[in-house]
């Protein structure tokens, strides 16, 4: 079967929302759900940035003066408690699960995915496996995490390169607007982080039309570490990326929700697809497998803000050989409320927690300071 031909006949192959991962071993524990719990909180930008992310999010007329994480913990009659995380109230679902088995809603789409990560923290606790293992027999040991930053002014910027370098991170993915010169920031940036650190950026549309992206990282090409470009133009725009692709000398990524992705994938518009958090669980599974035929990588972003998510991502990535990077913005918050510190190892590896479970302790203290519901 040629590539169109698999494109076309993926969902009959198996490889829609209903597909499902078995857990690795046989459950020793029925999991029935006793008690959900909710928690809303509000974690400041961390001080480092906080002023400019606020300027930042008032040009763009963004509401964002923090972030506004939901928690959400399931509790069972073993005594085994999953965690997970929304972006959103998730409250309204709480009382369908309560007297229900965990098992019914693994791989549920339909959940929040606070929900869907409590499930399968649950799940893996009771088959004595780390989530990684409810998605691949073989997970990878590690993921590659990216540093990330908003359009920051220069010297800020250069800062926060500094930092992601002495943390250990080699790829960092970088806003970039109008109301900042890409050229200064990249040139203050260049100057204080190795030759191979490796920095994407992210237009978010903002760069308008096709001769203007070609034109802008045309001018960055003195800048070896300047590796690819995000979203230079609307998604809609099929023709302009279609010029873009012929002409730039980078690495091109776009979202795969927001465009027309058959385009992309048969035409090889793109070396990668970002995914948003909310398409977790099988969605992803389904994107991996059609992006693993057609060749693009994937970066599948955090859009959540603690570590929970940022954990639970890392688990499911490591299952899925075409990831490339996994983005994260917990660093951009003054707390990631759980105990155990999200380090990297060189190159910017996470190594993937190996207890049963997620394998992140929620930080109690944390949750009382940050918690407004």
């Amino acid at each position: 079967m040629n590539r169109r031909n698999w494109i076309r006949n993926a969902p009959a192959l198996g490889f829609g929302l209903g597909a499902a991962y078995a857990p690795a071993a046989a459950p020793r524990f029925k999991l029935k759900i006793t008690r959900v719990e909710a928690f809303g909180l509000r974690i400041p930008f961390n001080d480092r940035v906080r002023d400019n992310m606020h300027e930042n999010y008032r040009r763009e007329n963004i509401d964002r003066p923090d972030y506004r994480p939901w928690i959400v913990r399931i509790h069972t009659d073993e005594g085994l408690a999953g965690l997970g995380e929304s972006a959103h109230d998730p409250r309204s679902y709480l009382s369908a699960l309560k007297g229900r088995s965990a098992y019914e809603f693994l791989n549920n789409g339909a959940l929040t995915p606070g929900l869907m990560i409590a499930v399968y923290d649950l799940v893996a606790q009771a088959g004595g496996v780390p989530i990684s293992k409810l998605f691949s027999p073989k997970p990878r040991p590690t993921v590659q995490a990216t540093w990330w930053s908003h359009c920051l002014r220069p010297p800020l910027l250069a800062s926060e390169a500094r930092r992601g370098v002495e943390l250990g991170y080699e790829v960092h993915k970088i806003k970039t607007r109008r109301y900042e010169d890409p050229v200064e920031q990249m040139a203050a940036v260049a100057a204080v982080v190795p030759h191979d650190y490796q920095i994407y950026l992210d237009a978010n549309g903002s760069f308008g039309s096709a001769g203007k992206t070609l034109t802008v990282m045309d001018s960055l090409r003195r800048f070896e570490q300047v590796k690819g470009i995000e979203q230079p133009i609307a998604h809609e725009d099929l023709v302009g990326y279609r010029q873009i692709r012929r002409g730039l000398p980078f690495r091109l990524a776009v979202h795969y929700e927001a465009v027309d992705v058959r385009s992309f994938l048969l035409e090889s518009l793109c070396d990668a697809f970002v995914v948003e958090d909310w398409k977790w669980g099988p969605a992803l599974n389904e994107k991996s497998e059609l992006c693993r035929l057609t060749g693009q990588n994937l970066w599948v972003e955090n859009g959540l803000y603690s570590g929970i998510s940022q954990v639970f991502q890392a688990h499911q990535c490591s299952a899925l050989p075409n990831v490339e990077f996994t983005i994260s913005l917990t660093h951009i918050g003054e707390d990631d409320i759980v105990e155990e510190p999200f380090t990297v190892e060189k190159g910017g590896f996470y190594r993937i927690p190996t207890k049963p479970g997620l394998g992140v302790t929620l930080d109690q203290k944390a949750l009382d300071k940050y918690r407004v519901v």
